[in-house]
């Protein structure tokens, strides 16, 4: 019974995306972002972080994340399919990657352990290594001094409006999580009294630690690609690099003697500066393009490909152990 109703379900999934199909414009991206390690005279001390849309879509996390996700997804309120879905939780720069273990640097090249063909109605499909065609160029550009090469992936995706497009979140490069949070300020190191919750665990000594966020991503942003009668690129990333601000801080935090003072002093401290690269450019398919900056560099290419004429087949041992009517519950 249960497979038949299976097939029941794929049919009429099929024969509804038989209809929309012809909406359905798809084309392949390439990307390639690399940092310009050369001297700067700008400065942007004042710039702050790039902020993601709640519908912005992760296909890097899933690729580079230690599997876990059945326990943490459960932990975060996410399903398994949210990370490529745009879970609000699940792509918060914030907080997204804090319920997977993550390395400590992504590798350059993102892709998925086998070429993938896209379904109808799929979102952004990440390809594999080898259905990119960046190879050459990006040894090219390697070679040049001062280059240093920060993340490279190719994916899938249904071009829309700019009201329906979902941005993709890319990110690459070191983890500075351990030294700065997410918006620049530098980690405050626990005291000796931090470091032991209570004299109940004083035997503890200094094992304490402050519960973490997530990664702060050297690399982070996203790249939204939508149609109106053209292609459209929209850049939305920023280079985070450790230098030093001058911050406001409470007097307890250098004053033995803070009773007496009453304004807080300024003093110069460690902070995670965000260099933006935030741009918007029409384009033409086919063509390969470069978004230069003092400090970034992205190569573009957005493919026309075969579309999709197939829905992505159901798993009917999945579909029988989860389709069991929930128990009444009154």
């Amino acid at each position: 019974m249960l497979r038949k109703l299976a097939i029941s379900i794929a049919a009429i999934t099929a024969l509804s995306h038989s209809f929309s199909a012809h909406a359905e414009s798809w084309f392949e991206v390439e990307v390639f972002v690399f940092e310009r390690q050369q001297p700067s005279v700008e400065k942007w001390l004042n710039a702050t972080p790039p902020k993601l849309s709640k519908d912005t879509v992760d296909i890097i996390t899933p690729v580079i994340s230690t599997d876990i996700t059945g326990v943490a997804v459960g932990l975060n309120g996410c399903t398994s399919t949210d990370w490529t879905n745009g879970s609000s939780n699940c792509n918060d720069p914030k907080i997204s990657n804090s319920i997977a273990a993550h390395p400590s640097e992504v590798p350059f090249n993102i892709g998925a352990n086998k070429p993938q063909t896209a379904y109808l109605g799929q979102g952004p499909l990440l390809l594999a290594q080898s259905q990119g065609k960046f190879n050459d160029l990006m040894r090219t550009i390697s070679r040049e001094p001062y280059v240093k090469s920060l993340v490279h992936l190719t994916w899938q995706q249904n071009m829309q409006s700019r009201r329906r497009a979902k941005p993709v979140r890319i990110f690459g490069g070191k983890d500075f999580s351990k030294s700065f949070e997410y918006h620049g300020l530098a980690v405050k190191k626990p005291t000796q009294t931090e470091a032991m919750p209570s004299t109940e665990f004083g035997a503890l000594g200094n094992f304490y630690e402050a519960p973490k966020i997530g990664p702060v991503w050297e690399l982070d942003g996203s790249i939204n690609i939508y149609l109106s009668h053209y292609l459209y690129i929209e850049n939305n990333l920023a280079l985070r690099k450790p230098t030093q601000k001058m911050l406001e801080s409470s007097p307890l935090e250098f004053n033995e003697y803070a009773a007496l003072d009453i304004e807080g002093k300024k003093q110069l401290a460690p902070y995670l500066e965000s260099i933006p690269l935030i741009q918007n450019r029409r384009v033409r398919s086919g063509e390969i393009h470069y978004f230069d900056h003092p400090q970034l560099g992205i190569v573009m290419q957005i493919r026309k490909m075969a579309q999709p004429t197939n829905v992505k087949p159901i798993d009917l041992t999945e579909r029988a152990t989860t389709s069991q009517p929930a128990p009444y519950t009154g």
